[in-house]
């Protein structure tokens, strides 16, 4: 019975981080107690003056975050593809994150008996924090729930992001869980309340006063959105000429282009020309379709150019599905074949910048979906393309670049970020399009490949925390929806229903001041790294420790 009781509670904490996250609940209170009966299982099991239980502790603890990644993270579940064997691969990222998870548990559960109970609840929120910095950053990156996105669907709590970015919730909440813990250990007298009430609190406030006075900065810069709802398995790629459809969209655009309009944004993979190749009668190559090489001789360039001869001032930014011929001494880890030939060619998931008073330019995201996008370890493991997941786009191992490319406009009206998709859940990533200049904020993204859950709330509540971190204004263009105005406080203004045709024009405000989160980076990326590294050493190197026989 004492282990049903403590599976229980393991349980009852993934069900209130369920509740508590955005979509799947958005009672973001919980969240900030949502570890503590998570935590108080470990302390059951292994008490400060007596044995720890021998086993289950881990399975019960991995009990209550699967749960809380299953339903949260449940539309990976919708996408057409992932039936059978993927759909178990879907199921298998969501219990690999819970694991992942478990480990801070165990890092800190180690400490714990070797150094005493808050020694290892500090390793414990150390080595979480560690963890969520790190998988910002490797191949099989997965920040989707790390804490502080948790209070998307809150921006008025958490405009002191400017300063941490969304580091500083996953700190907050660790804080309060840990501090409403000790309040409990501590006998949870309502006169002792006083530390866990002023951690919640305290920054709730702070945030408020800060929203209440923020101001709009920036010159204001007229922006049309389209949203065509086009169902990417069976009209996108196939089903309905890329041409056909990028007419559909310029059509959709033209009632609400007016003279002041100076940007015009489409979704991601708006254009996806099939990219051919011929040889000539002398054996050269000749290329048709949306190839990097020569963007101007593309059929939607020309369609895009011949749009804008209507609407001089209004340039293009739209996501694509692009092509680029490697020279014959270019190699890399994306190269495909070109079939006949020599040549070699590397795709991408781009976005492209049509300046009616320049030349066409290409940006190529860079945050690429593991699995779908990306090969993981792709150094160590090869070509295995035929075990990406089709999600409604270019799919197999894509092209990145190094550097955030921001557009401008000839005449220099404005500096746009091209995010695209999966890119606008990293905070310190959309950052740095801002460091380099960028006074806009545009997203392009398709999330109709998972259906209408709480994947496509989740990505749109995300944008808001970006908003905030850069103080920037978002226009977001997505496929089926949600597309939307945010402004600099992180309100969504004019949202779209989800699956309906829609076009919206918003006024944005081109703010060039910079944050401290900008200035200075994210620095609790260092501090968390440090805080994970000491974590460990006090977990595993050998020295005097308070191990109990």
């Amino acid at each position: 019975m004492r282990d049903l009781a403590h599976l229980g509670l393991a349980l009852l904490g993934g069900a209130l981080l369920t509740l508590g996250w955005p979509a799947s609940g958005s009672l973001s209170p919980l969240l900030l107690v949502g570890l503590v009966p998570l935590m108080l299982v470990v302390e059951l099991r292994c008490p400060p003056h007596g044995r720890c239980a021998r086993r289950g502790t881990g399975w019960m603890l991995f009990a209550g975050l699967a749960l809380w990644n299953l339903i949260t993270t449940s539309w990976l579940g919708e996408v057409q593809e992932s039936q059978g064997t993927r759909l178990l691969l879907g199921v298998g990222v969501m219990l690999a994150n819970a694991g992942l998870q478990l480990a801070a548990f165990a890092v800190g559960r180690r400490v714990r008996r070797r150094h005493g109970r808050w020694a290892g609840w500090a390793a414990f929120a150390a080595w979480w924090l560690c963890w969520e910095v790190l998988h910002m950053r490797w191949d099989l990156q997965w920040p989707w729930l790390t804490l502080g996105n948790g209070f998307a669907v809150r921006p008025q709590w958490v405009q002191w992001y400017e300063v941490t970015g969304h580091l500083g919730g996953s700190l907050w909440v660790l804080a309060a869980n840990l501090l409403v813990l000790r309040w409990m250990l501590a006998g949870g007298r309502p006169r002792t309340a006083w530390a866990p009430v002023l951690a919640m609190v305290v920054p709730v406030v702070v945030s408020w006063v800060r929203f209440a006075t923020y101001q709009e900065n920036g010159a204001p810069l007229q922006v049309v959105v389209v949203q065509p709802s086009i169902d990417p398995y069976s009209e996108k790629f196939g089903g309905i000429d890329p041409l056909a459809q990028l007419d559909g969209m310029l059509a959709l655009a033209e009632p609400l282009v007016t003279d002041s309009t100076r940007l015009l944004l489409l979704p991601e993979t708006a254009l996806q020309e099939a990219s051919r190749v011929f040889l000539d009668a002398d054996g050269a190559l000749e290329l048709e379709g949306l190839w990097e090489n020569d963007l101007e001789a593309s059929g939607s360039v020309q369609r895009i150019r011949d749009w804008q001869r209507r609407h001089p001032h209004c340039a293009v930014l739209a996501g694509m599905s692009s092509s680029r011929l490697l020279d014959r001494e270019e190699r890399s880890l994306v190269a495909r074949p070109i079939g006949g030939t020599d040549r070699f060619y590397e795709a991408a998931n781009a976005a492209l910048f049509v300046d009616p008073h320049g030349a066409a330019a290409a940006y190529h995201k860079s945050k690429l979906v593991a699995g779908v996008e990306l090969l993981p370890f792709q150094e160590l493991l090869g070509g295995l393309e035929a075990l990406s997941i089709d999600m409604g786009g270019t799919t197999g191992s894509l092209v990145r670049q190094a550097q955030r490319s921001v557009f401008r406009p000839a005449d220099g009206g404005f500096a746009a970020a091209p995010v695209i998709c999966y890119e606008s859940v990293f905070g310190d990533y959309v950052a740095d399009y801002v460091r380099n200049g960028a006074d806009l904020i545009a997203i392009l993204t398709n999330d109709a490949w998972w259906g209408d859950s709480f994947g496509y709330r989740q990505h749109l509540a995300y944008a808001s925390l970006r908003a905030i971190e850069t103080r920037r204004d978002v226009a977001r263009s997505a496929n089926t929806g949600t597309s939307c105005f945010i402004d600099q406080r992180g309100i969504a203004h004019q949202a779209t229903p989800w699956w309906r045709q829609a076009t919206i024009r918003g006024t944005v405000h081109l703010n060039q001041a910079r944050t401290p989160f900008v200035a200075l980076g994210e620095l609790l990326r260092w501090a968390a790294l440090l805080a994970g590294a000491l974590a460990l050493c006090a977990a595993f190197l050998p020295w005097p420790t308070r191990e109990r026989p």
